[in-house]
């Protein structure tokens, strides 16, 4: 990295949605931009705010309910509608309250999430500042379209309602003429990207220019072992099952102690608050029950990760090369597209919720567990994470975005212009 003595630390604005899923991917980012003498403020909600001020960010709050009761779940189209509405209606206020709170004290960069478009766009705009989009999902161009996949599965609810959708169309008019924006900005259209994957397991990531650069999970330190590696003599591989943060399906981990119960296997859950103090501990000898488990602390020592399919969870599997059995639930259409990603490059098998039974759920595990070919892909992906730059990359690119730096490479050995599409 090679950076100009004169320029001084600057401050940077993140705005992520207010969930782990979406703030956690940043977290790196943020604390490497601070060691590197920037200033960092998030905009932020709730207890997810305490997370951001505990890597020594500063923290700016506005409100919403998106956070406090955001999980995944089925919806009619009416409820669609309604949640599509809010959750705008929502980013809109978003935008006015940290244009108050901010209007003095300016950041000179603003890296947004892109589901909180609205404040990232409008205040970017309005005060002339560069703005990073941030994408901890699949990107999309004009070879891949996420959109257009979850269209494609064909079991997802469509918003059809005229009525909701001339509303929704009319929000994101007025507010974008107010702003100066043009029908693209939700979009991203015209600004960088950083995509928290490797180009490898974009699809269609050859495909993808300048504009989107490709830096990996940014994983911070690797977390304490805490006790999971196996006792001295104690040989039973092991499984280690989550659903992430935002799937409640309590009936899933009793599907796991019927598939798992007596079998060689050491189990580790992370239920969340799936379930209640007193069915934690009623399951077979072979399980440890926790609500939450560092993924970077446990999956170095397992075999196998069963899971829900989160982005976050597949790039923490790759971290340490462990095979995937995934269980896309569909009440979030991503899931399912990430499913067939794993399962379209080798790294394991999906059982859709429908087909779910303990001997399906204990077969899976046992045949992926057994697969040289999903260890392999697996050991692939880890190594373009890597590659990809990672913490490192991510606070270069956003210097590259302030005109600070010619980004060097010393992982790969490039040098490159501010243009870089590592």
């Amino acid at each position: 990295m090679m950076r100009d003595k004169a320029d001084a630390g600057r401050h940077i604005l993140f705005l992520t949605l207010p969930t782990h899923a979406h703030l956690r991917p940043t977290l790196g980012v943020a604390r490497e931009l601070i060691r590197r003498g920037h200033r960092v403020t998030y905009a932020s909600y709730g207890p997810i705010s305490e997370t951001a001020r505990a890597i020594g960010a500063e923290v700016v709050t506005y409100e919403t309910s998106l956070g406090a009761d955001f999980k995944l779940r089925s919806y009619t189209e009416d409820e669609l509608g309604a949640y599509l509405l809010r959750g705008l209606t929502e980013r809109i206020a978003a935008t006015l309250g940290i244009e108050r709170q901010m209007q003095d004290d300016r950041p000179d960069l603003i890296a947004y999430d892109f589901m909180v478009w609205p404040p990232g766009r409008a205040l970017g705009r309005k005060w002339e500042l560069p703005t990073v989009r941030l994408l901890p999902i699949f990107a999309s161009n004009d070879a891949y379209s996420l959109e257009q996949a979850i269209i494609d599965l064909g079991d997802e609810p469509v918003l059809t309602d005229q009525a909701v959708a001339a509303e929704f169309h009319g929000l994101v008019t007025r507010f974008n003429a107010e702003y100066g924006l043009d029908a693209s900005a939700a979009a991203g259209t015209g600004e960088r990207s950083m995509v928290f994957l490797p180009r490898s397991f974009q699809p269609c990531g050859e495909t993808f220019g300048d504009d989107h650069v490709f830096v990996g999970p940014c994983f911070e330190a690797e977390p304490a072992d805490e006790g999971w590696r196996a006792a001295e003599g104690d040989l039973r591989p092991m499984v280690f099952v989550s659903l992430g943060t935002v799937v409640d399906q309590p009936e899933f981990f009793w599907i796991c102690a019927e598939a798992f119960d007596g079998q060689p296997w050491r189990v580790v859950l992370a239920v969340l608050d799936a379930l209640d103090e007193q069915q934690m501990v009623s399951f077979p000898d072979n399980f440890t029950v926790r609500r939450w488990v560092p993924y970077g602390a446990v999956l170095p020592y397992a075999a196998v990760f069963v899971s829900q399919a989160g982005m976050g969870g597949i790039m923490e599997a790759a971290r340490s090369a462990t095979p995937l059995v995934v269980i896309p639930y569909h009440h979030h259409p991503e899931l399912r597209i990430n499913a067939n990603r794993i399962t379209e490059l080798g790294m394991g098998q999906q059982i859709l919720p429908v087909d779910l039974t303990a001997e399906r759920l204990r077969q899976a595990v046992l045949d992926v567990a057994g697969d040289p070919r999903a260890a392999e892909a697996m050991v692939k992906l880890r190594a373009d994470i890597q590659a990809a730059g990672g913490v490192a990359r991510a606070a270069d690119v956003i210097e590259e975005c302030l005109g600070m730096i010619t980004y060097r490479s010393e992982q790969i050995g490039v040098v490159s212009s501010a243009h870089s599409g590592t």
